[in-house]
């Protein structure tokens, strides 16, 4: 009987998921910073928001890095879920950045949605079309 031989994880695929990584330590930093501020005078004034608004959003930043981490961590793994989850995720955010670069003009918006979108173009390819990445995760199912 043989086994099947393990595919090599693609470059593209490790990079993918060390910037998941990233944005999970990002996101655990921001809902940190948030819950240090949260009652901070200075900070409630200039986001206009209350204590408990500042709340909801840290926790909401401490789930969005819990999921990071377990994507990120399922990407390097070869988890084919994890493809769809980060396609979902890139998706909804550049359609967001774009929405926001044709309603804010002006700004650092229209580069924040082409940078956006670029780098969420670049990671559903490195995902779906790059046939090294295919093979990775036909490999893992």
């Amino acid at each position: 009987m043989t086994t099947p031989m393990s595919v090599r994880r693609p470059g593209v695929v490790t990079f993918v998921g060390i910037v998941l990584y990233i944005k999970a330590a990002i996101a655990l930093v921001v809902g940190i910073a948030l819950l240090v501020e949260r009652n901070s005078s200075a900070f409630l004034q200039a986001t206009g928001r209350d204590g408990d608004y500042i709340l909801v959003a840290a926790i909401a930043e401490f789930v969005a890095a819990l999921v990071l981490f377990a994507v990120a961590s399922s990407i390097l793994s070869g988890v084919k879920w994890a493809r769809l989850v980060t396609a979902i995720v890139l998706g909804v955010q550049m359609a967001v950045s774009v929405y926001w670069m044709i309603t804010h003009t002006g700004g650092g918006m229209q580069w924040n949605a082409l940078l956006t979108s670029g780098i969420g173009i670049f990671v559903l390819w490195a995902l779906y079309a790059n046939d090294q990445s295919e093979a990775y995760f036909e490999s893992h199912s």
